[in-house]
């Protein structure tokens, strides 16, 4: 009954697909983008990024740090490889984000240390739980079911985490060229074009892995592409232009507040390209807060009022009196 009820309201209001699929412009993509309160998801996901930010660290670097727990050096070269590869106004909070999880996994033992890194895990992927409840409104798609959520939310950060060792090695790559190759200015403008390809490379495949496998519902790989390699260009012109923005009136913790909440926003706009430009979703009539509200009187006035229920054996039918014509 509900689905009766509701299949109209979403043909009427503009949430489903149509048979007749309109024509994409950039007023209407902007429209989407508003109406689905991309800005708001955008806040929510930075702060979802501050909350998991410890955890995912001490997941990474209590693994890393159990490795490699005899050798101080090799703990703190993956530590300034991380910070390095951050923008310069952000260094500072990772540092100190790093150093607690690595004191934390270094402390740690036997089942405490697997307590840990299980509470570890469940922290860590709060961001992609939070990214799943974000694209189900993007794509106007259901809610995965709890442990399927958190299923796929632990295994996107432990994929993360497989990515944050190529990111490593990819910003570490230009300076050791640097140092190999002979000091001419072709060859230095050579490896800083390459870092860029390089870093483009690896943002490409994570926004990439992203967008195929967080949304609900089966996505074509070609419907990714254009929307993964927007986001990884512009995710690297706002890690070098970012600095230049915050250097002189915002502290370490702010900037790195700004720096999650423009990354949410690039991690958004590409996912709202895909499937605005592509999968052709359907974009709201109004705002989503106002959307809800309108489908749920919809729904009720369809519904209407639900007679009670008389049980016939308690309340049995009184008898019609016969009618009498009386004279006036």
């Amino acid at each position: 009954m509900f689905d009766a009820v509701w299949r109209p309201i979403q043909r009427g209001i503009g949430f489903g697909q149509g048979n007749a699929q309109p024509r994409r412009s950039l007023i209407g993509f902007v429209k989407k983008f508003l109406n689905d309160w991309s800005l708001v998801w955008s806040a929510v996901l930075a702060y979802t990024f501050i909350v998991s930010l410890l955890p995912l660290f001490v997941t990474a670097f209590g693994i890393l740090g159990f490795i490699f727990r005899a050798n101080s050096s090799v703990r703190q070269t993956i530590i300034d490889a991380i910070v390095d590869a951050q923008p310069n106004a952000t260094q500072e909070g990772i540092r100190q984000v790093t150093e607690i999880a690595m004191d934390s996994a270094r402390s740690g033992a036997g089942g405490i240390f697997a307590i840990g890194i299980i509470f570890s895990l469940w922290g860590g992927s709060r961001l992609f739980a939070t990214m799943d409840d974000i694209f189900t409104i993007i794509y106007r798609t259901r809610q995965r079911g709890f442990l399927k959520k958190n299923l796929l939310a632990i295994g996107m950060l432990i994929l993360f985490i497989i990515l944050i060792v190529f990111i490593v090695v990819s910003a570490g790559v230009p300076s050791f060229l640097i140092n190999v190759l002979p000091d001419s200015r072709g060859a230095q403008f050579g490896i800083f074009v390459a870092g860029i390809v390089l870093s483009i490379t690896v943002a490409f495949v994570l926004f990439l892995l992203i967008y195929l496998i967080i949304p609900n519902k089966p996505i074509r790989f070609k419907y990714v592409l254009c929307g993964a390699l927007l986001a990884a260009i512009l995710l690297d012109i706002f890690l070098i232009l970012f600095p230049l923005y915050i250097r002189r009136f915002m502290g370490s913790f702010v900037g790195l507040i700004a720096f999650f909440y423009y990354f949410g926003l690039i991690i958004i706009l590409g996912a709202q390209i895909n499937a605005d430009f592509f999968d052709r979703i359907q974009q709201f009539p109004d705002g989503l807060g106002t959307f809800v509200s309108e489908a749920f009187e919809r729904l009720v006035r369809r519904a209407g009022p639900i007679a009670p229920v008389i049980n016939q054996a308690q309340y049995p039918p009184r008898p019609r009196p016969a009618y009498v014509r009386r004279p006036y």
